[in-house]
């Protein structure tokens, strides 16, 4: 299958060499069905493990930050330290993972977080646990999770039928909703139960367990040209495409813009409604993010329908605007369970927009680029902590409810923008 503009030069899943993966393309598969390949699922329990694992570290290292040092602002410090690496290594990881084994990179950024982990894990047990050792575990174990990104959503296409693909993205978001959901919960119990120390070995052992899986992946050859170059050159060849290529280009505004106006709502903002719109405390804040925690898992079942749609421009403008509308709802919430509604909405529309604009970037670049431009989205998050500081600043003028309504009116005017002007209708998927 293309993915292509109309009497233009952009070419998506067409460029990419490896046909002798490639069979019939079928639109109509069933979700699971990409689970019988051996490798896929060996990488999907991997997957799961890992993400697992990452989100049970944010919440132990967060409760870990704020016992140490009892201040909101080195807490605060301590986890924004995470876009650090994500800034400066994303797109040299992205080189790394169209230059280099996958496998072996995936394997590698797996036992390098699970060696942090059992370290800082040995050292908070010993009782020499220090603020300083925070900011070291964070930067490290966050540059491991930068490596692990680009190789983990590439090898899909390396180990998967080009036309089951789409399908395969929408199974591995599910491994990472049902992780959104489980790990923070999972985290506060065996923080009561073990200690933060025991959460952070508990860590080692699912990362662990994820390079255990990742070693019996067996990827088919893979050409590796060596163009001589610098990886800082090759970095810049990387952007130019970004920038230039049409496809490429709207799928990353796409993808950006609900990073920058709608998820600092739940991202950051949410215990503002919790507190100065709900007047209520933490239980209900609990609420409101598994919420978007639930919708996230529905919605990635839902993508995986949505992934046979030959339309993926309007598929992913449609689950914006819907996104957009959900929070529209929410700014206008009487009650919790008004609120926990629209939150779920919210979290599936994203959640299929997410889907299908990871799988739709990849497969419309050349496999010799498609780490470098993966890597890109990486960057995504990092525009999260600019808008909460924003919309945050704003909130403080008009309150938490008008921004909600502007950011809700916002992402509507951009969709659209994208749609007309953008290109993003035209961005298809055909036989």
């Amino acid at each position: 299958m293309r993915f292509r503009f109309p009497a233009s030069r952009q070419r998506c899943a067409d460029r990419r060499p490896g046909d002798s993966l490639s069979g019939p393309v079928s639109f109509d598969g069933p979700l699971l069905a990409t689970l019988r390949y051996r490798d896929f699922r060996n990488l999907w329990f991997g997957s799961f493990a890992s993400y697992a694992g990452q989100w049970i570290q944010q919440a132990t290292i967060g409760w870990l930050a704020y016992d140490m040092t009892g201040s909101k602002s080195l807490l605060g410090l301590i986890m924004g330290m995470r876009a650090i690496p994500m800034f400066l290594c994303a797109p040299l990881a992205g080189v790394a993972a169209d230059r280099y084994d996958r496998r072996r990179l995936l394997m590698g950024s797996q036992l390098v977080s699970a060696l942090t982990a059992l370290i800082f894990g040995i050292v908070l047990a010993t009782g020499h646990a220090e603020v300083w050792h925070l900011f070291a575990f964070v930067l490290v174990s966050g540059a491991a999770a930068v490596l692990d990104r680009p190789a983990r959503l590439t090898i899909i296409f390396d180990i998967v039928p080009r036309g089951e693909a789409m399908q395969a993205v929408a199974i591995n978001m599910i491994a990472f909703s049902i992780a959104r959901i489980t790990g923070p919960a999972i985290a506060g119990y065996l923080i009561g139960w073990f200690g933060a120390e025991g959460n952070l070995f508990v860590q080692a052992s699912m990362y662990f367990a994820a390079a255990a899986t990742v070693y019996h992946v067996t990827l088919p050859p893979r050409e590796i040209v060596h163009s001589g170059r610098s990886a800082f050159a090759e970095l810049a060849e990387g952007l130019r495409f970004a920038v230039t290529d049409r496809t490429a280009r709207v799928l990353l505004l796409i993808g950006i813009t609900p990073f920058l106006l709608l998820v600092p709502i739940f991202g950051g903002l949410l215990p503002v409604y919790t507190k100065d719109v709900f007047h209520a405390g933490p239980e209900v804040l609990g609420m409101l993010l598994t919420s978007v925690g639930v919708g996230g898992v529905g919605g990635s079942w839902f993508a995986s329908k949505c992934m046979q749609s030959q339309k993926q421009g309007i598929v992913q403008a449609c689950a914006h605007r819907i996104d957009g509308a959900g929070f529209l709802l929410l700014s206008a919430a009487p009650s919790v369970a008004w609120a926990c509604a629209a939150l779920i909405a919210s979290g599936s529309a994203e959640m299929v927009l997410f889907t299908s604009n990871q799988a739709t970037l990849q497969m419309c670049v050349p496999e010799n680029m498609r780490g470098r431009i993966t890597s890109l989205q990486q960057l995504y998050p990092g525009f999260v902590s600019i808008g909460i500081m924003i919309e945050g600043l704003i909130a403080d003028m008009i309150g938490i409810q008008w921004v909600t309504v502007l950011i809700a009116l916002a992402t509507a005017i951009l969709t659209t923008v994208l749609l007309v002007s953008g290109g993003l209708a035209k961005v298809r998927v055909v036989k």
